[in-house]
């Protein structure tokens, strides 16, 4: 089960694996201090796409779109592709510094991820 949370929420046992997936990185005493186990800032929305959603939080839908596409373009493919059957198989939480919770990189990327998991072969 994927799970989507903010880097700061509380560290619960069926977190699983806990991934940053923002496309800014993160020290390695915030790492520490929140868990996060993995680092996927390569799967995060282009900077110029992240920097427009960060100066039109209203603009979801838009931002959503662009990033989708964005996904679905280029090498990144067969990592998304392991992360969806992962979700499929394994408890993950995805990490965001969003201010909206149901707004934000981390849920756009689940977004993605189920879609796919419905147009993927089992690994």
């Amino acid at each position: 089960m994927i799970k989507i949370k903010h880097l700061l929420e509380t560290v619960e046992p069926d977190d699983g694996k806990r991934i940053w997936v923002e496309s800014i990185g993160l020290t390695r005493d915030l790492q520490e201090w929140c868990s996060v186990t993995h680092l996927l800032s390569n799967l995060g929305p282009p900077m110029t796409i992240w920097r427009w959603y960060q100066d039109h939080p209203e603009g979801y839908e838009y931002f959503r779109g662009k990033y989708h596409e964005f996904l679905s373009q280029g090498p990144r493919r067969k990592a998304l592709t392991h992360l969806a059957n992962a979700g499929l198989q394994e408890d993950f939480t995805l990490l965001h510094q969003g201010d909206d919770p149901a707004h934000n990189s981390a849920t756009a990327l689940y977004e993605f991820l189920t879609e796919l998991q419905t147009s993927c072969p089992p690994e």
